[in-house]
């Protein structure tokens, strides 16, 4: 059958605007291999998951549907049909080329998941903006000629896309603006090819220097935004450092600030003279170091804990890695000596029909032999590897419960040490306190604490903001430490779990795997079987086999 064939039957079997998978099976057998190797694709049925390329063409479309099926599809041909949306591609993640031409799209959409999207054909659809495709880095060639697109935005959107070299807009109204073409080489100087023809270095030079201001402003721009992402990356991954280490915010005077923002009269009692503002900045100096000081030791265990579980994870690996290869070495040797043994039973009972009666009985003898033969090695092997992974088991376990004992008490001594310097911080607070309150007290209300005046009106009252303001740093300084330790002790609680939850399952899976095997192998042998002619002479042939490899 060939491809207009196949098409023709597809238009009156199938709806308009249907895409179904007995659609999709039956164009992937049209246009899979042919001849022997198409006998071969069809036997071994149709995994539309494992094609790679696929043309939905000329079914008069309307919608993009069932695709979810082929997660391996590497190029997708939906020309020439009645598309309305871009829709349903989200699960295409390997796809390299897109032809959505000759359709009825009207807006760019749903295209940002195909992140390794090198070829997006658009051409002769009802598109106006070029939009919404800001993830396809490593987009080389785009197709978007004969739609609507009316002004040349477009040119700086693409500009972005460092990898492209071919762009085609042609018969789009922009291109009829005089000056088009100049605008595009010089502001996408990435482009090799335009409307499918080479741009010359002399266009492209004549271009730059057209526009050579506005290009000159535009990279100082370009310069200043990424100086500006650069930081702002900068920043987020030492945010996110120091989450890890569990020192979030104690690398500046954050935990500082963080007291006063809650205790508004407390900052305005450190602010009353010399004497308080002195105090207070020496308090702060102090305050900051300490946090400083948490904050590198933070960084410091966070790097002793990720060697740690480096070191581990290698050495879990390997262990693995050694058992499997020699499971795998096992289970290859079973097979060649079952490839032998099984060859030699057939053999030995092909033979048998062609024997004198008395050389029937040795016969029977060497073939039960073979049968006890495959059947002792399957016992021996089966234990053989069961024993092995029980041992692997065991060790794995072992390996486990040293590494907790030891990350545990990585963690145990870094949570003694940072309580060290929370109490630190408490003793701080507390001299500070003193210092206030004894400067306050040698202070006459009636002269010259004119602010006293207005926060409190004796020496009680004083006496009972600065207990007030006292127990408000300590419940930030408390809060934080207790945040450091739930979230370290989680984290620790959590990946231990986890450890041993992924080991006895990996366990669990190895004694199926292995159990599996040796099942389907006596299942194979169980296959073999004599003719029932032979059932007199001893051998039972149990169900009705004929002889099968």
């Amino acid at each position: 059958m060939d491809k207009i064939d196949t098409i023709s039957m597809l238009r009156e079997a199938t709806e308009p605007g249907v895409i179904t998978r007995s659609m999709l099976i039956s164009l992937a057998i049209d246009q899979g291999p042919k001849k022997e190797g198409g006998r071969l694709f069809i036997e071994d049925g149709i995994e539309l998951n494992n094609l790679e390329e696929i043309r939905i063409e000329f079914l008069r479309i309307l919608n993009i549907d069932h695709l979810w099926f082929m997660k391996n599809l590497v190029k997708l041909s939906l020309s020439h049909n009645a598309i309305q949306r871009i829709e349903n591609l989200d699960e295409l993640c390997h796809l390299k080329e897109l032809n959505l031409s000759f359709n009825h799209i009207k807006i760019m959409e749903n295209l940002n998941n195909l992140h390794q999207l090198e070829i997006l054909l658009l051409y002769n659809n009802e598109i106006s903006i070029i939009q919404n495709i800001s993830d396809l880095k490593k987009l080389i060639i785009l197709n978007i000629g004969k739609n609507k697109i009316d002004d040349w935005e477009h040119v700086v959107y693409l500009r972005d896309f460092k990898s492209l070299k071919s762009l085609n807009t042609c018969d789009n109204p922009c291109t009829k603006i005089d000056g088009y073409l100049d605008y595009l080489f010089a502001f996408i100087p990435q482009l090799t090819y335009c409307q499918y023809k080479m741009i010359s270095e002399n266009e492209r030079q004549s271009a730059i220097d057209k526009h050579y201001r506005i290009i000159s402003h535009l990279i100082e721009n370009e310069e200043k935004i990424q100086t500006e992402l650069k930081l702002q990356q900068e920043f987020e991954n030492k945010t996110l450092l120091l989450f890890a280490s569990y020192v979030e915010h104690l690398d500046e005077d954050y935990l500082f600030q963080q007291m006063f923002s809650s205790d508004k009269a407390g900052k305005t009692l450190s602010t009353i003279n010399e004497n308080t503002q002195n105090a207070f900045e020496e308090y702060k100096k102090s305050f900051v170091a300490i946090c400083h000081e948490l904050y590198e030791l933070g960084l410091r265990e966070n790097d002793r804990r990720a060697e740690e579980i480096k070191l581990f994870e290698i050495a879990v690996n390997e262990g693995k890695t050694n058992a499997q290869n020699e499971s795998r070495r096992i289970v290859n040797e079973v097979l060649e000596k079952r490839t032998m043994i099984f060859t030699n039973i057939k053999n030995e009972m092909e033979a048998l029909i062609e024997k004198q009666e008395q050389e029937i009985e040795s016969t029977i003898a060497k073939t039960k032999e073979l049968f006890n033969e495959f059947n002792d090695l399957l016992s021996k092997i089966q234990n053989q590897l069961m024993s092995k992974e029980i041992i692997l088991h065991d060790q794995m376990e072992d390996i486990n419960e040293v590494f907790r004992i030891n990350i545990t008490t990585m963690v145990d001594s870094f949570l003694e040490t940072a309580q060290g310097h929370f109490s630190l911080l408490r003793n701080a607070e507390k001299e500070y306190n003193n210092i206030i309150e004894l400067v306050l007290q040698s202070l006459s209300f009636e002269d010259e604490a004119f602010y006293l005046k207005d926060l409190c009106c004796d020496n009680d009252t004083l006496a009972t903001i600065l207990t007030a303001s006292h127990e408000t740093h300590l419940q930030v300084i408390d809060d934080r430490e207790k945040h450091m330790i739930n979230r370290l002790n989680k984290w620790l609680e959590e990946y231990i779990n986890r450890l041993f939850a992924d080991e006895n399952k990996r366990n669990r899976q190895q004694i199926l795997e292995i159990s599996h095997f040796f099942e389907f192998q006596h299942q194979q042998l169980n296959l073999l079987s004599l003719p029932q002619e032979l059932d007199l002479v001893g051998i039972n042939p149990g169900d009705d086999h004929t002889l099968e490899d």
